[in-house]
């Protein structure tokens, strides 16, 4: 039991001052669930992922293409 605590402990330390963030948007069909769909980034980081699939669905929604945006 202490081997678990500790390993999520550390897990929680190696997070710290991160933000967790799906890779392939749920918008687009990323999983909410899939733990392959997530990934760890700092706050930087999150921004610019952020900026880059804002402008992808901006981009999808003026084409038309909203079938393709959920």
């Amino acid at each position: 039991m202490d081997h678990c605590f500790n390993m999520r402990r550390k897990e929680d330390a190696n997070l710290a001052g991160k933000e967790i963030y799906e890779i392939k948007p749920i918008i687009l069909g990323g999983s909410p669930t899939d733990p392959a769909n997530k990934i760890a980034l700092t706050r930087e980081q999150h921004i610019e992922a952020v900026c880059y699939w804002n402008k992808i669905i901006s981009d999808l929604r003026r084409q038309g293409r909203s079938k393709d945006v959920k």
